[in-house]
């Protein structure tokens, strides 16, 4: 009995730690948003003189992806789902695609596609179950309350 409550304790503990982490993460996103903001101003608006150059631009969509990709750990660190993972490691690879230099092959850039052609296959066969046993439960519900 005593054991239960302490395993109960320790998950409460560790699941409003993760909330904890979740929005000291949201902060950081909403605090490199305005410094995004304040680049792109020193860029486009200041500076509208010269030319933005390919290394700039690389450098903002770095930064605005890096922010989604933080977003999308805090949405995962609050739903407890793994689709909510295989949305974070799509943006990932995402990311590591846009973002290759201009010297790179195209064999990054195939296995990047790669990647997320199986995190799709996996995200389609995975909500397939998923769905499937939500609805298995729910005619399982539905036939025990009609027995009653």
């Amino acid at each position: 009995m005593i054991r239960k409550k302490m395993k109960k304790k320790v998950l409460n503990m560790a699941i409003s730690f993760e909330m904890i982490l979740a929005i000291v993460i949201l902060l950081v996103v909403l605090l490199g948003t305005f410094d995004t903001l304040r680049v792109i101003y020193a860029t486009y608006i200041v500076d509208y003189n010269h030319p933005i150059d390919y290394g700039q631009l690389n450098g903002i969509f770095a930064h605005i992806l890096l922010l989604v990709i933080g977003v999308e750990i805090a949405i995962m660190l609050t739903l407890h789902k793994q689709s909510a993972l295989l949305e974070v490691l799509m943006y990932g690879i995402a990311r590591k695609m846009l973002l290759l230099p201009k010297t790179d092959g195209m064999l990054e850039i195939f296995l990047g596609v790669v990647a997320i052609g199986g995190l799709f296959l996996i995200r389609k066969y995975h909500i397939d179950e998923e769905n499937e046993s939500k609805e298995s439960d729910e005619n399982n519900i539905n036939t025990t309350t009609q027995e009653n």
